[in-house]
C-alpha cells in the first residue's frame, strides 16, 4: 500500500512515458489529478509486485478478458488485481486468479448494509455496537475481491454477492482506516 495522495501532481505524466498507451489513455479518463496519480500508482505497484517476486521481463501490456477482466498479455500465467480508494493503493500477483479490494473505513450507512448485505451478514455487521462502519467496510471488500476473482464484474444484486473466502487486514495511518480483502480462486474465473 501506498500513501497515493502524498505523490506530486507530476507523477501522472511521468508515469505517462513509461506505461503502456492503452493504460496511459485509462489513466487519463480520470477528470481529477489524485484519481490520475492513484491509477499510476497502482501501474507502478504493479511493476514493484513483479519485480519483487522474480517474474518482471518487461512492461506489463493489459488486455480484457470477455467480462473486461483485465489480465497481463505478456506475462502468460501470472494472474493480477489492483484496487485503489482515497488515499490507497494495493496489488495482488498470483499463479491463480486473485481479486483485491481495498476502501477507506467512512462513516456507517444503514440503509446501504441492508442493501447490500444478506440478513446473515447484516447480523454480523451490527452485531457489535461501535464497528458496524468498520465491519460493514469489511463485508464490501470481502464481496468485491470476490467478484473480481471471478471476473464477473458485479452482474447480480449485491445481497447475491459471495463474502466468504477472503483473507482480510486491517491498515492504519495517522488519520485513517483502511480495510483491504484478498480472494485467490482455486479454479478459472467464469467467463
Amino acid at each position: 500500500m501506498t500513501p497515493a495522495d502524498k505523490l506530486p501532481d507530476t507523477f501522472p505524466g511521468l508515469c505517462s512515458t513509461f506505461m503502456p498507451p492503452e493504460r496511459t489513455r485509462q489513466m487519463m479518463a480520470y477528470a481529477g489529478i489524485r484519481d490520475r496519480k492513484l491509477c499510476a500508482a497502482a501501474y507502478v505497484l504493479l511493476v514493484y509486485a513483479l519485480k519483487k517476486e522474480g517474474l518482471f521481463t518487461g512492461m506489463p501490456v493489459f488486455e480484457y478478458g470477455p467480462s473486461q477482466k483485465p489480465f497481463l498479455a505478456n506475462y502468460p500465467g501470472i494472474h493480477f488485481n489492483i484496487s485503489h480508494c482515497e488515499g490507497a493503493v494495493v496489488c495482488a500477483v498470483s499463479s491463480q486468479p486473485v481479486g483485491i479490494d481495498i476502501e477507506k473505513v467512512g462513516e456507517y450507512d444503514d440503509r446501504m448494509a441492508r442493501y447490500i448485505c444478506n440478513e446473515r451478514e447484516y447480523s454480523w455487521v451490527t452485531g457489535v455496537p461501535g464497528m458496524e462502519a468498520l465491519r460493514f467496510t469489511e463485508m464490501w471488500t470481502r464481496k468485491e475481491s470476490n467478484v473480481k476473482c471471478m471476473g464477473t464484474g458485479i452482474n447480480d444484486h449485491p445481497v447475491l454477492m459471495e463474502s466468504g473466502g477472503c483473507r482480510v487486514w486491517y491498515y492504519s495511518n495517522e488519520h485513517d482506516q483502511y480495510i483491504i480483502s484478498l480472494k485467490q480462486c482455486s479454479k478459472q474465473p467464469i467467463p
